[in-house]
């Protein structure tokens, strides 16, 4: 998926395992800040980590 401004959130949610489009948000701003240009380009370790940080940021 193209990492950009209007990235469909509910699409992004899916890939992350949820239905939260508010943490999918959390998650384009965190992946916005990467310089990457596709969500493919993350290991999975870095995709999980990545989860986390949108998540703790829901705290």
């Amino acid at each position: 998926m193209k990492i950009d401004e209007r990235m469909d959130l509910q699409e992004l949610a899916t890939q992350m395992g949820s239905e939260d489009t508010a943490e999918a948000a959390r998650l384009r701003d965190l992946l916005l800040g990467t310089g990457r240009e596709r969500t493919e380009d993350f290991s999975g370790e870095e995709w999980a980590e990545l989860l986390i940080r949108a998540g703790e940021q829901n705290k």
